[in-house]
């Protein structure tokens, strides 16, 4: 209560040497709500305590590179090679494979480049100085070993030979990854039909929707999964690259490539299979079969995101590497034959390629499903929840990031800083769970001036108490035994949007999420 911390705040008052500049922070939602009755007691918030720090620990890891500066609009553009140590002035939209980051922007943990570097295994740190500092300069352009602790980093002058040795022994280890693709199935699947034993037939996406969808009505949950969903098999992409000679151009441009790609051959091939693919024509009988059953289920604007086989893998999840486009049924500006193209065309974006070569991934192997459903214009909010405290281990505490509309979480905008907080409630005990904890670690700087926060508290407690439970059932059915950790310790990572007058909670996405 109020008075207990007043009475806390005097006791440490009278009995603690340095109390004179103390200050109660505010991390918790009751805490915040409460504020205003705090009268006498100097208060603090995340962003108070966060403003003045200047280095972020994102991954640690050790790697030898050459130290190169690129400033973050320039990254598409300049030619930056995989074993490039790269200090990025901002937050690039796209991060090629690269031997090592340190950017001068804060992360979240959730990331577009927290999330690569983890899983590409390469060090990464926020330092916001990175760019005018006068020692690092001192390194530009030369052979280095960079090295990131959990609060500190190093980066030491090595010979060439040692980064020459280094990637010689990484590349060895890369062993080849054929995908399989089942292309048996010539139909457009109603979800109900779609499991997490499906990736082989439309794509990680489409199969982890499938079995969400299945979950959310078992478990009879609040929470809804985006209606009118059904998924477009693999069947309908191969078909439409071999009959148009493309896949034949890819397996041509895969054996030629000896002892490695050369960058701007890669970007025009690339390219020129992206506008083949859009030029082409699709199967009128196979576009007549997605119209007819977009207007069965009711709703015009269909969202088509990008499912391939080369995504959700045990060390791949491919996250933001494929493209998602929204159809209109009877538009011919969005119409549903470009909103398709341009999602398979998305299976050769540049990013995609470079991060499957870095991975090994035979990129003949590669297919695109297409998992539809209803779109959602103007969405009130949305945001990604991990079911697993990454700021202490083996710990309870859901992290979630919410932004206001529709305004990227993992990939914002300069300057644009989303609502980060750890909930406690995914356990119904007698002081996490009742009291309905929610500590914010940052808050949204793109609030109206009528909204203090994005999410209300109880939407914050109802979405952890609901992914609480598909958590347990998705640790029953599918958690390797055989692995090491815990419950705590078991992470998926979930999309959720908060949408409509009536604020209601829809869970988009879910993939095993591996830190």
């Amino acid at each position: 209560s109020i008075a207990q911390v007043k009475t806390f705040h005097q006791k440490i008052i009278e009995n603690f040497q340095l109390s004179k500049d103390i200050k109660l922070f505010l991390n918790t939602n009751r805490m915040l709500a409460l504020s205003s009755n705090l009268i006498g007691i100097e208060t603090i918030s995340a962003s108070d305590i966060y403003e003045g720090q200047t280095l972020q620990i994102l991954n640690q890891k050790e790697a030898y590179g050459n130290l190169v500066f690129v400033d973050a609009k320039d990254i598409e553009t300049t030619q930056v090679k995989y074993t490039d140590i790269v200090i990025v002035n901002g937050t690039p939209k796209e991060l090629p494979p690269v031997a090592g980051v340190i950017t001068t922007d804060f992360q979240t943990p959730l990331s577009h480049i927290t999330i690569l570097c983890q899983n590409r295994g390469t060090p990464v740190i926020a330092f916001k100085d990175a760019w005018k500092d006068s020692l690092l300069r001192l390194f530009e352009n030369k052979s280095v070993r960079f090295t990131v602790h959990k609060d500190s980093f190093e980066i030491i002058n090595v010979e060439t030979t040692d980064v020459d040795k280094y990637w010689k022994t990484k590349r060895d280890s890369i062993q080849s990854i054929s995908l399989y693709t089942d292309t048996s199935i010539q139909s457009i699947l109603p979800i109900d039909l779609i499991n997490k034993n499906s990736i082989n037939i439309v794509g990680g996406k489409a199969a982890n929707f499938g079995e969400l969808v299945k979950l959310v009505k078992e478990l009879e949950l609040t929470s809804k999964t985006p209606e009118a969903a059904f998924a477009i098999p693999f069947y309908f992409y191969s078909s439409h690259m071999n009959t148009f000679g493309i896949q034949d151009r890819i397996s041509q441009f895969v054996t030629s490539k000896g002892e490695g790609y050369d960058d701007k051959m890669v970007r025009e091939f690339l390219s020129d299979i992206r506008q083949q693919i859009m030029e082409s024509k699709l199967d009128q009988r196979f576009l007549s079969e997605v119209s007819k059953q977009v207007k069965k289920n009711g709703f015009t604007r269909v969202r088509f995101r990008s499912s391939t086989n080369a995504e959700d893998l045990d060390g791949f999840n491919g996250a933001g590497l494929y493209d998602s486009k929204t159809g209109i049924l009877n538009n011919q500006k969005k119409s549903i034959e470009l909103a398709i193209k341009k999602v398979w065309a998305s299976a050769w974006n540049y990013k995609a390629f470079m991060e499957r070569e870095y991975f090994g991934i035979n990129q003949e192997s590669i297919a695109m499903g297409i998992l539809c459903h209803r779109s959602f214009p103007n969405e009130t909010a949305n945001g990604v929840v991990i079911t697993k405290n990454l700021y202490r281990n083996n710990y309870r505490g859901f992290v979630i990031n919410a932004q206001y509309g529709e305004t990227s979480v993992v990939n914002p905008p300069d300057g644009v800083t989303c609502e980060q907080m750890i909930c406690y409630s995914d356990k119904n005990d007698s002081f996490y769970g009742k009291k309905k904890i929610v500590e914010y670690l940052s808050y949204s700087n793109m609030l109206p001036d009528s909204l203090d926060k994005v999410m209300l508290t109880k939407e914050v407690t109802l979405l952890t108490e609901e992914i609480s439970k598909i958590k347990m059932a998705y640790y029953s059915k599918f958690h390797d035994q055989n692995k090491e950790g815990t419950y705590y310790n078991y992470g998926l990572d979930l999309e959720f949007k908060i949408y409509g007058s009536e604020r209601q909670l829809y869970i988009k996405q879910i993939r095993p999420f591996q830190n």
